[in-house]
């Protein structure tokens, strides 16, 4: 009897040029990606004197990005929010011109009228493009380039917190004072480390991420076989250790809030397994973080508890409730300047860093002064009415991203979505997302990235089919944007349907 022959192998038909493009587009948004990791790096160690250029290195990739996404048909159709994000660009580009032409003489108003511009409404955009692009294996590059970075800045981290506060790790290899970056210290002897970035804000940004992603393969055995769990571990101990040393209540806090949104999955999530490990594993960290924390890491937990005991003591005379006073604050601060605030708003970018190292003033106020918090910033850089327009377009952003995850958590067994929610949601709603560059591309990048999760979970839970490419599919609910028309997808009901029902 002769042998039963293997089949043949099937070959795949080689990618159209619409693919090829949407890969190239990928990969341009993990260099964009990369490059808020490490631009700090550059700017700090590599190429200080150029400093001020190297803080606007990923715009020409960005503007790339935008670019094939235009000549390729990549934006996303129908979409409210998308549409409103572009209309923003322009209506931020009228009213930079007419503060311009309106508003006292000041040599800063054009420069941190683009820098506030860009601020704002450049790398909008971008989370439409990527939630409508990137597909489950772009998800997973990214998550594991994320994971691998965990322990190397994971060690950096632990040498810039016992290296003094004025080392060249710290503070960078410039020779002139005014080149330095000088840091947020925890006490006397220990800097808050800022990893590969200038800042602690940015480096939370990536701890609080990678914690995310982390938590997310973690639960779920599938995905976590396509990381590796050896890759697991090590990032584990990257990112814990960058947690630990962070003397960051906002980094603790933000982990812990991501903790707290695996527990929701084990309440809203689909299949036993899933819930089970989502419940689970949070909880045993936490408890082995109380436990582990002053033992492995003694010079760190007492320098974090020696930080919280004197912000504690500072906030409680201006707060009621302390740090959680200060977080509810944030919320209404905008308030106190809705009447007090010139109707087009000092000026677009005077509300964000780059005027307080200016010293930039309008007749005799310095704006940054007055913005103590994003929202307050809104006011500060758009005025009163179009400030709070923006707040509610982020709260609007918030509720419509919520309904999209939590319509994925419900049906497919993937804590993914659910995790980077934890992550953008936050940034999104309540981040300092205008007023500081990395949080900017973290935030919306990250959200965007939710959405495609999100997009590709949905998907992967209803049968395929072609639709003629005369018809608009729709593979998202109804209340979402719909996908580029000829894709495969489901097919159409209303959300909220069930299966028989017309």
């Amino acid at each position: 009897m002769n042998a039963p022959h293997s089949p043949a192998p099937v070959a795949l038909p080689p990618a159209g040029p619409s693919e090829r493009a949407r890969k190239r587009l990928v990969t341009v948004v993990l260099v964009i990606y990369l490059l808020a990791i490490f631009e700090g790096s550059l700017r700090k160690y590599a190429f200080p004197q150029f400093s001020q250029f190297i803080f606007f290195i990923r715009d020409p990739f960005l503007l790339y990005a935008y670019l094939l996404a235009t000549r390729h048909g990549f934006w996303p159709r129908q979409n409210m929010y998308f549409a409103l994000s572009v209309f923003m660009c322009g209506l931020g580009v009228l009213l930079l011109a007419m503060q311009i032409m309106t508003g006292s003489y000041s040599e800063h108003r054009v420069l941190l009228g683009a820098y506030g511009w860009r601020s704002y409404f450049l790398y909008i955009p971008l989370a439409f493009l990527v939630g409508e692009q990137f597909r489950s294996a772009d998800l997973l590059r990214f998550a594991r380039v994320t994971l691998l970075l965990a322990a190397p800045i994971g060690v950096l981290v632990v040498m810039q917190f016992f290296a003094p506060i004025d080392s060249p790790i710290n503070v960078g290899t410039a020779e002139e004072a005014e080149l330095k970056f000088k840091g947020m210290v925890v006490t006397s002897e220990h800097v808050r480390p800022a990893g590969p970035f200038t800042s602690n804000a940015g480096q939370q940004q990536f701890v609080t991420t990678a914690f995310a992603l982390l938590l997310a393969f973690l639960i779920a055995p599938a995905q976590r076989q396509k990381i590796g769990k050896l890759v697991l571990v090590i990032a584990a101990g990257g990112i814990l250790s960058c947690v630990a040393l962070s003397g960051s209540r906002g980094t603790m806090l933000q982990t812990g809030m991501i903790a707290m949104f695996a527990l929701a999955i084990a309440v809203v999530g689909r299949g036993t397994a899933l819930k089970a490990k989502a419940f689970a594993l949070p909880a045993s960290l936490a408890a082995a973080a109380i436990v582990l924390y002053p033992i492995v890491f003694p010079a760190g937990f007492d320098a974090f508890v020696a930080r919280w005991n004197a912000a504690d003591a500072y906030e409680s005379r201006g707060f009621e409730g302390g740090v959680f006073g200060r977080a509810l604050y944030s919320v209404i601060d905008f308030l106190r300047l809705v009447d007090d605030t010139p109707l087009l708003g000092y000026g677009l970018g005077f509300g964000g860093n780059a005027s307080n190292r200016l010293g930039a003033m309008i007749d005799g106020i310095k704006p940054w002064d007055l913005a103590e918090t994003d929202f307050a910033r809104h006011m500060v850089d758009l005025g009163p009415l179009l400030g709070i327009l923006f707040v509610v377009y982020r709260v609007a952003l918030v509720v419509w991203l919520a309904r999209l995850v939590l319509a994925a958590t419900r049906r497919v067994s993937d804590p993914l979505p659910m995790m980077l929610f934890a992550y953008a949601f936050y940034v999104v709603l309540l981040g300092q997302i205008t007023g500081n560059g990395s949080i900017n591309v973290y935030g919306w990048l990250f959200m965007g990235l939710c959405i495609a999760a999100a997009r590709e979970a949905l998907q992967s839970n209803r049968p395929t089919v072609l639709v003629p490419t005369a018809q608009a599919p729709r593979s998202w609910p109804r209340w979402l944007s719909r996908p580029p028309v000829g894709r495969a997808t489901a097919p159409q009901r209303s959300v909220g349907s069930r299966p028989g029902r017309p």
